[in-house]
C-alpha cells in the first residue's frame, strides 16, 4: 500500500502526465497544424522534423495508453485471455490496489469494456514495446486508444479521485 504522500504524488503528478501524453493531439486529423506549431520557427519548414514530432508522440501516447490500462489492473496474458498484470515483491510495479480503497480499485474484469481495454494492451505492447514480426496485434489506431482512454480516465475518477475528492481532469489540464 501506498502511503498517503506517494498516494497523492501518483494522483497529481504520475497519473496526470500518462494521460497527457496519451491524448496529446489525439484527434491526428486535426492535429497535423498542432504538431507543426510545436516544433520551433526555425524547423517549421523542415519536414523531417515535423515528421518525427508526430512520431513521437504517436509512439508516446501507445506506451502512455499501455501504462495506464495496466494501472487498474488490465492485460492480456499470453494465452490471449483477459487477465491482471502480475505484481510480485520486490518488483516495484504499482496499481490501483496499491492507494486507499484496496483491490476495489481495480477494473471489473467482468465488465463489458475489459476485454476491449486488454486488447488495446496488448496492441500497445507488440507496437510499440517491443519488437515484434507478424504478431498480428490488435488495431492500435485513433479510435480504439481514445475510446479505451474514456473508459480508463472515467475509471480512474471513479476510484481514486472521486475517493480523495479530487478531479483527474483538474491536474490533467494545470498539473505540473
Amino acid at each position: 500500500m501506498l502511503n498517503a504522500d506517494e498516494q497523492m504524488a501518483w494522483r497529481r503528478a504520475h497519473i496526470p502526465h500518462r494521460v497527457r501524453a496519451a491524448v496529446a493531439n489525439l484527434d491526428m486529423k486535426s492535429s497535423i497544424l498542432q504538431v507543426h506549431a510545436l516544433i520551433s520557427a526555425h524547423d517549421r519548414d523542415d519536414p523531417f522534423s515535423w515528421r518525427c514530432a508526430g512520431d513521437s508522440m504517436w509512439e508516446g501516447r501507445q506506451a502512455a495508453t499501455r501504462w495506464l490500462i495496466e494501472l487498474i489492473g488490465v492485460k492480456m496474458n499470453k494465452d490471449g485471455k483477459l487477465g491482471r498484470p502480475t505484481r510480485k515483491p520486490p518488483w516495484p510495479d504499482v496499481g490501483l490496489e496499491h492507494f486507499d480503497g484496496g483491490s476495489a480499485n481495480l477494473f471489473d474484469l467482468s465488465n463489458a469494456d475489459a476485454g476491449s481495454l486488454a486488447k488495446i494492451w496488448k496492441g500497445c505492447t507488440q507496437a510499440s514495446s517491443h519488437p515484434t514480426h507478424n504478431s498480428n496485434h490488435p488495431p492500435v489506431d485513433e479510435q480504439p486508444l481514445s475510446r479505451s482512454l474514456a473508459v480508463v480516465v472515467q475509471h480512474l475518477q471513479d476510484t481514486i479521485y472521486q475517493r480523495a475528492g479530487e478531479s483527474l481532469r483538474d491536474y490533467v489540464l494545470t498539473g505540473p
